[in-house]
């Protein structure tokens, strides 16, 4: 089997190039649009578990005004009154930590792919470099592979950040998305009893 010439191979190294150049805006701008869309669904979703539980603590303070001294046992209904408000915190405080973690996961996507991009430029000049020009004279191939070597390890030094951003986030948001369920479930499971005890 006979080696390919170095035109075929300058051509296929080029052409790898541009495909990681397109490849990487691809990634970034299906990344960004998906990631705006799954950010609006879950935040609006939990907006509607925060301004829920709003609702049914003004219906019951509203309620208990006509009816305070007929609903028993008190305990029932100050404990759903309290689930209610921590289920509202944390719906709230989870849409606060949300955006962190979709800026972590984009910017590490997008790190990743200019990344792979700045590769496929450097195996290009590694393999051609008399074809490049650096101010006028043909890139020094040592010298372009060591500035690559720092440029990649900021790249994996920043790359490694964002994903344990990321990471941290999610974790935290995974566990403050089931208190705040939890907690709903949980007041309105007392409101039942409540109502269930009083009517």
């Amino acid at each position: 089997m006979s080696l390919p010439s170095p035109e075929l191979e300058e051509l296929r190294l080029k052409t790898r190039l541009e495909n990681a150049i397109k490849h990487a805006a691809d990634i970034s701008e299906r990344a960004l649009e998906v990631y705006a869309e799954v950010a609006k669904e879950k935040t609006h979703y939990f907006e509607k578990i925060a301004l829920g539980s709003g609702a049914t603590i003004a219906l019951l303070v509203s309620f208990v005004g006509s009816h305070a001294s007929r609903l028993q046992p008190a305990w029932l209904l100050r404990s759903a009154l309290i689930v209610l408000v921590l289920a509202m915190i944390a719906a709230m405080y989870r849409n606060l930590k949300y955006p962190y973690y979709l800026t972590a996961a984009y910017t590490k996507q997008n790190l990743i792919a200019i990344r792979a991009k700045e590769q496929c430029r450097l195996d290009l000049l590694v393999k051609f470099p008399d074809q490049s020009l650096k101010r006028g004279k043909p890139i020094d191939v040592q010298e372009t592979n060591e500035e690559f070597g720092k440029v990649d390890k900021g790249f994996e030094d920043e790359i490694a950040k964002f994903q344990q951003q990321e990471t941290s986030v999610f974790n935290l948001l995974g566990w403050v998305e089931r208190v705040a369920l939890g907690l709903v479930v949980i007041g309105m499971g007392l409101l039942i009893a409540l109502a269930w005890r009083n009517f």
